[in-house]
């Protein structure tokens, strides 16, 4: 797995943020972020000594990142999962663009004020680039939280007509148009979500508020897992 030199990466946890930054760690990290794997998984996967992984195992139990049970089906066997959230990293930072959307927020000050904080939350979402902080994965988060508190004020319960509802909560609020592409799998179109069509084209997902919130929504109504990513 490739990875950026000197990368960090943080983690929620009951007690708070936690930063890690050394390699091997984060190798067993993100392995454990896909589902829950073995010992012997872990050594194989990061092609470690069957030591080193069990010093750093030891030491992401303590700081309350991972979890270790006995394999049911094999009590000789230990299994590992997660048990924090992943939350954003560093990255090298991106000055590109940023200095244009605070001219745009700048200009739209004394206008209205829908334009000033379409302006402001654009700022935001490249702000945190250039100063070298990918917080895409705690946007979604957010959004997600937002999106299970709200779902007990709709009234559906199945997913087409959930789905209408949120199309009409998303463009009655000014926050885009939802329309089905297809259903195998499920795909959606949302257009104009905070004119983020205006936005430059940077290679990457924009809109993670938006794609957090109909998580939630769908979550939280529906009482089953769903994962919605943006393309």
């Amino acid at each position: 797995m490739g990875r950026l030199e000197n990368k960090t990466e943080f983690f929620y946890t009951e007690s708070g943020l936690v930063a890690v930054d050394s390699p091997v760690k984060l190798q067993i990290l993100n392995l454990l972020r896909e589902d829950s794997r073995s010992f012997d998984e872990i050594v194989k996967y990061t092609a470690k000594a069957k030591s080193t992984i069990s010093v750093h195992l030891n030491n992401l139990r303590t700081t309350e990142l991972v979890e270790e049970m006995v394999d049911p089906a094999d009590r000789r066997r230990k299994i590992y999962s997660l048990t924090s959230h992943y939350m954003g990293c560093s990255q090298k930072p991106v000055h590109e663009h940023y200095n244009s959307l605070l001219q745009k927020v700048a200009r739209n000050g004394k206008k209205d004020r829908f334009s000033f904080m379409e302006s402001v939350y654009h700022a935001l979402r490249f702000g945190f680039e250039a100063y070298g902080i990918d917080n895409v994965p705690i946007v979604k988060k957010i959004g997600c939280d937002i999106g299970v508190h709200l779902s007990s004020a709709f009234e559906s319960e199945t997913l087409e007509g959930l789905l209408e509802e949120i199309g009409y909560f998303l463009e009655s609020g000014g926050n885009g148009r939802l329309s089905m592409l297809k259903t195998e799998p499920l795909s959606l179109l949302i257009e104009d979500p905070f004119k983020a069509e205006s936005m430059p084209v940077i290679g990457k997902p924009f809109c993670a508020l938006s794609e957090g919130l109909i998580e939630g929504i769908l979550c939280g109504k529906l009482g089953r897992e769903f994962r919605v990513r943006e393309k």
